[in-house]
């Protein structure tokens, strides 16, 4: 995978995180967002484009060389109307781009912050794992 094609893949994992926690909240998000690493609470990046570049610039390094464990939490809901976003990259040496850890295609793993949680949503039910599943979120078919 090239370095424009996973910007692309970054950008759509972007927007599912942002699925993922309206689905868990119940409610839709604004589409704006910021970033920071888990490790650094100075630098922030905003917007999407912005934390696009900042996710594609520490986790592609070439086209076989990208981390392939990435933690993307939804943090919360700052003042400004964005979502707030923080990255973790598990200590696993670079590889090809593949099936990550969550079996979805890449390295990235959805978290949510406890703003995000909405005990109404039923969250552990059947229908809730199978809309998971039917938006592409999860890839393991619901028994």
């Amino acid at each position: 995978m090239n370095i424009e094609e996973f910007k692309i893949f970054v950008d759509k994992t972007l927007s599912e995180l942002k699925l993922y926690a309206e689905l868990h909240l119940g409610k839709s998000l604004p589409n704006d967002f910021e970033f920071r690493w888990a490790n650094n609470e100075t630098s922030i990046s905003y917007g999407k484009k912005n934390v696009v570049n900042e996710i594609t610039d520490k986790v592609y390094i070439t086209e076989d060389n990208i981390y392939p464990c990435v933690d993307l939490i939804a943090e919360k809901l700052t003042s400004d109307n964005r979502i707030a976003i923080y990255g973790i990259i598990a200590g696993y040496e670079p590889r090809k781009f593949g099936t990550g850890w969550s079996n979805r295609p890449g390295p990235f793993i959805y978290g949510l912050g406890s703003e995000f949680i909405n005990k109404k949503v039923k969250t552990e039910s059947k229908e809730f794992k199978q809309l998971l599943f039917e938006r592409g979120l999860i890839h393991y078919k619901v028994s």
